[in-house]
């Protein structure tokens, strides 16, 4: 997972905020140095590197110190490069005794000084590394929510997309990624096994009754509305509205390189453009990753006529518009595909 924390300042002491001098100790006594002519160096990114490895890259030169890693693994190499043809970029490849666990949380702890002598400790969290990243395509999307009361109580129909795993793989670190809703809600997917052939619904809303996480092997324990026993159900905590009714570009991703893994556009015939620059740029995500055949509104599935009852199905598998139908009233399919695979 590719973790950026950009512009992390390493801070000085007291003196150098107060005067624009900071001093060191030499063999040869106490030397001041004009910081005014002086760049801090900064934490331009850190990133997972491998399935035992880490890699943090500053703006210059610092000396790294006192590394650990929470929960426990050795540390069992540092090795630094300060690398000129890449404007002085000090970079720092910390490697582990063991493997880290797949989707696990952790912090890396460690102290760095600069040349002048300013230090600062740190802590930078990443998840464990994923080197089994499955094949994923949208194949179905029932962005539209409401309800209805009946003799038995409310049903709730929640927005859903349908996923196709096309290579089996571990889902840690994906996310599935809605430009409407920005990406603070982004679904993170659990560190899960997933088979060829095995159909993901993930429900965007939590409502009522039912609402299972299906992480073992019973796929059959979900049984709120869209719930499928063909299909292993996984939902999303909030209850507040998800998704673009009728506009949006959603994105499978993969976080720790930011590499697109499917994607989807859609929009009504009458829209001239993306709704905020968040969208457009969603837009040309998915086209550039080559997952969808344009970055245009224009081209994206149309949705004229869609309500909560109906749903956008994928009829064949190009990425296309073209692909893509609108179904009847009530004939969402969650967990049934609409063309074979």
């Amino acid at each position: 997972m590719k973790d950026i924390i950009k512009a992390i300042l390493i801070s000085v002491f007291v003196l150098a905020t107060m005067l624009p001098f900071s001093c060191k100790v030499t063999e040869q006594g106490l030397v001041l140095v004009n910081t005014n002519d002086y760049k801090f160096p900064t934490l331009d990114s850190y990133y997972v590197t491998g399935e035992k490895s880490l890699r943090l890259v500053f703006s210059e030169k610092v000396s790294l110190e006192n590394c650990s890693l929470t929960p426990a693994i050795a540390i069992t190499d540092k090795i630094v490069q300060n690398s000129e043809y890449e404007s002085g970029l000090c970079i720092y490849d910390i490697k582990f005794a063991d493997n880290f666990i797949v989707g696990s949380d952790y912090s890396f702890f460690g102290k760095v000084t600069d040349r002048i002598g300013n230090s600062l400790t740190f802590s930078l969290p990443f998840t464990g590394f994923n080197a089994s990243i499955p094949g994923l395509e949208i194949t179905e999307i029932h962005p539209r929510y409401t309800s209805s009361k009946l003799k038995s109580g409310t049903v709730y129909k929640c927005e859903y997309v349908e996923i196709l795993v096309t290579k089996g793989g571990n889902l840690a670190g994906l996310e599935l990624y809605s430009a409407n809703d920005g990406k603070d809600k982004a679904y993170k997917f659990p560190a899960l096994e997933v088979q060829e052939g095995e159909i993901i619904l993930l429900h965007l809303r939590t409502k009522g009754e039912g609402a299972v996480n299906e992480l073992e092997n019973d796929i059959t324990l979900s049984t709120a509305k869209y719930s499928s026993p063909f299909a292993r159900d996984l939902w999303e905590t909030d209850d507040s509205a998800r998704l673009g009714d009728t506009l949006d570009v959603i994105l499978l991703r993969n976080t720790r390189d930011d590499s697109i893994i499917d994607a989807v556009c859609y929009a009504s015939s009458t829209s001239e453009d993306w709704k905020n620059s968040e969208m457009s740029e969603a837009a040309i995500e998915a086209f550039s990753s080559g997952f969808w055949d344009s970055d245009s509104v224009e081209d994206a599935v149309k949705t004229d006529g869609l309500t909560a009852t109906k749903s956008l199905y994928k009829k064949a598998r190009e990425n296309t518009a073209a692909s893509w139908d609108l179904s009847k009233t009530s004939g969402e399919t969650p967990g049934v595909l609409e063309f074979s695979h």
